[in-house]
């Protein structure tokens, strides 16, 4: 591990990125055309309720799940839990579950459990991860590289299989990329510097590994996602997404930063959709995607947008916003990460490269032409659909 006191900025982290000794090459053998058995990890998690819900949709695979839980039954109880919290219906009779840990050997899965799943999964979709954008890169290994490179190993038991990583475009990050305006659906370059938070830092990392192992046999699907907000039907959002946390404290104090950048908002009934349409048939794996908007909006745009459905925001300069923010911290204690947050940089001087990058898709609009899968811009009416969920959830208002 390298020293945990160099600046992230400075520090390479290419020697992450090797295969380890023990990672023996995929099995030979024929990988079905369409899977009948698929794994997904991560399907309690916000990506991972969606993408159950539309592989199910979009396929007549069973879906084993890997879950932390007591027992089978326990892990069940928990993905109903999850569906229920974004209003999703599954048919939950093509549902298995495991339970496991993606960041301990063997999946956490005893040798008998582990060669069956080896020998009868046809496919792993992976959406877990550890997403937190304050905890240290250290900390995030585990899950967000450990985990993919376990499924490889699953991968490569017995029979081959097809693996699809949830990634993202955070990726970009990277201190190559700076000034970079157009990024194409390619493997990732550069030594692994510039990083500012562990959260993006960990995911080149996991990519570099899957890239390595596809050029030594595996059949890896990197999915790099956007910035995942609402559900385009619903509204709804996870409770504790940032940008949730912001717009619901614009609306609460009737106040909206001065700042402007690209926001490649995803809609995350979408972005499931169509990480699912590629998973589902294996003429589509082993290249990279992106599942991103093609048609981001600035902030002030999202601000103009929340305005013409009728709530009332002025701009004010960043710090002010940060003084109002901390003003009503005592009777919205759930704003406290977006105070946290802008503590770490108060003046707004780290400017990430994703904030000024568009994005090709045409490997996804290959898979998706002959469907009627499109993502649909951030505009004004979606915009009220988004603030309108937050109104019916009791979000802080003026």
């Amino acid at each position: 591990m390298k020293n945990s006191e160099a600046p992230m900025s400075q520090t390479s982290l290419r020697s992450y990125t090797q295969l380890p000794d023990d990672l023996k090459d995929p099995a030979a053998g024929v990988i079905a055309d369409r899977p009948a058995r698929i794994l997904l990890t991560g399907a309690t998690g916000y990506l991972g309720a969606y993408l159950l819900a539309a592989l199910l949709e979009r396929s007549d695979a069973t879906l084993v799940c890997l879950v932390r839980a007591t027992d089978a039954a326990a892990g069940l109880a928990r993905i109903k839990a999850n569906l229920n919290r974004y209003d999703l219906q599954a048919d939950l009779n093509r549902v298995e579950v495991v339970t496991g840990a993606l960041d301990q050997p063997r999946l956490g899965l005893d040798e008998t459990v582990w060669t069956k799943l080896a020998a009868d999964i046809d496919a792993i979709v992976d959406a877990a991860a550890n997403v937190n954008f304050i905890t240290p890169l250290d900390r995030l290994l585990p899950v967000n590289v450990g985990g993919p490179l376990n499924l490889l190993r699953l991968a490569a038991a017995i029979r081959p299989k097809p693996v699809h990583l949830s990634s993202s475009y955070s990726v970009f990050n990277e201190a190559s990329y700076k000034g970079v305006t157009h990024v194409a659906e390619d493997a990732l370059v550069g030594e692994g510097e510039g990083f500012n938070g562990g959260y993006p830092a960990s995911k080149w990392i996991a990519e570099r590994v899957s890239d390595a192992a596809r050029a030594r046999g595996w059949n890896v699907t990197t999915h790099r996602l956007g910035y995942l907000w609402g559900d385009t039907r619903s509204g709804q959002s996870k409770p504790d997404d940032a940008v949730t946390l912001n717009v619901r404290a614009c609306l609460a104090m009737g106040k909206a930063q001065d700042v402007d950048f690209l926001m490649h908002i995803t809609p995350i009934d979408f972005a499931a959709a169509a990480m699912a349409q590629v998973a589902v048939a294996s003429a589509n794996s082993n290249r990279h995607y992106h599942i991103i908007t093609e048609t981001p909006i600035t902030w002030r745009e999202l601000v103009q947008g929340i305005q013409g459905n009728g709530h009332a925001m002025e701009f004010v300069p960043f710090a002010a916003w940060h003084g109002a923010l901390r003003g009503v911290l005592a009777a919205h204690r759930e704003f406290l990460p977006l105070v946290l947050a802008s503590t770490l940089d108060p003046d707004r001087s780290e400017k990430p490269n994703i904030q000024a990058m568009q994005f090709d898709a045409s490997h996804l609009h290959s898979v998706l032409a002959r469907l009627d899968l499109t993502c649909p811009p951030l505009d004004r009416r979606l915009i009220g659909i988004y603030v309108d969920a937050m109104v019916r959830q009791n979000a802080p208002m003026p």
